[in-house]
């Protein structure tokens, strides 16, 4: 539910911007892809998320930065999935084998139109037709941004079919506390015991493995080290809640600002930004280069229709959609 009250907003080229924030917290907010723009945390205004330097660069963004993902978050290796004995084949836009974040037109892309504003949160909601990128079923789908407990970025993702469907919705953040790169100054811990270790494409091989002892452990924190650590792009496995309640996913830290994520979602993909090239500028005019941020995406486990072992990303025409993120930010 929203609270009474408009939030600020003006006109950039093609993006209308959102601007909603607490005494502490401030976000932007950008309809093109439901991105989360710019984060900033304090009086001295910290940035906290990796963000281009104009505004006008998130419409040819092609690393989906501070976007909402869907239809379906990752990859589904073949793009074929199977609902109810019946096959669909989805776009496949990733090497021509396998469907990446919901297709070339995914959520991500496209203009979500701006439902409710409030000094404090803004709802957006998006409509996909029956057939999108291969998708069986009109899905209606919203997302919700929202500061809540002065520090806290809430972000609430709905969705609700007319035919049995996939969906698995999740944000995509670049994080980085100030100017600092995540090698340099970032400590992480994962509350998980197990991961999902994906071959040469990047999709999961369907083996559950504990992290124990591997370079997949952060039950600990630990120091991000690009020289020692392998090119992750893999999805932590959380319990799933069946009440909803949310589970303490991961921690990032600097020695000043600290993030807890919490999440109902199933799993939290870990991406420590190997692929940025340089090609675009940054909030400091500097390049973005290979690991210059760390995405904690909370999401379902890539490849679920395919590993009758992994949660179902199943959605029939009677249920609702819905999933939790928040980011708990505090100073240290």
């Amino acid at each position: 539910m929203l609270l009474c009250g408009t939030a600020n907003r003006e006109e950039i080229s093609m993006c209308e911007v959102i601007s909603i924030s607490s005494a502490a917290l401030s976000a932007t907010i950008l309809p093109y892809g439901a991105r989360l723009a710019d984060l900033r945390l304090g009086a001295e205004q910290i940035p906290l998320v990796l963000r281009h330097k104009a505004l006008d660069s998130f419409l040819t963004d092609k690393n989906y930065m501070g976007a909402v993902i869907g239809r379906y978050a990752n990859r589904i290796d073949k793009g074929k999935i199977e609902i109810d004995g019946q096959t669909f084949q989805l776009e496949l836009n990733e090497a021509g084998c396998r469907q990446l974040h919901g297709g070339s037109r995914g959520f991500a892309v496209q203009n979500w139109t701006v439902a409710d504003t409030t000094d404090q949160a803004v709802k957006l909601k998006i409509s996909s037709q029956d057939g999108d990128a291969g998708y069986p079923g009109n899905l209606d789908a919203s997302v919700i941004y929202e500061i809540c407990n002065e520090t806290t970025l809430r972000i609430s993702l709905h969705a609700q079919t007319d035919r049995p469907t996939l969906v698995n919705m999740c944000h995509h953040p670049y994080f980085r506390f100030g100017k600092a790169t995540p090698q340099s100054d970032h400590s992480l811990t994962i509350h998980a015991t197990h991961v999902l270790p994906s071959d040469e494409t990047l999709v999961p091989t369907g083996e559950i493995k504990p992290v124990a002892g591997t370079e997949f452990d952060f039950l600990r924190p630990r120091m991000l080290d690009p020289e020692q650590d392998p090119l992750f792009n893999n999805t932590y496995c959380f319990p799933v809640r069946e009440n909803g309640a949310l589970h303490h996913g991961a921690t990032l830290a600097t020695s000043q600002v600290q993030m807890e994520l919490w999440t109902t979602q199933p799993g939290m993909h870990l991406y420590n930004g190997y692929k940025l090239d340089g090609t675009d500028v940054d909030q400091y005019g500097e390049a973005i280069n290979a690991h210059s941020a760390i995405c904690l995406e909370a999401q379902g486990w890539p490849d679920s229709p395919n590993n009758n072992r992994f949660p179902s990303t199943l959605l029939f025409p009677e249920q609702h959609y819905q999933q939790i993120t928040e980011y708990r930010f505090s100073f240290i």
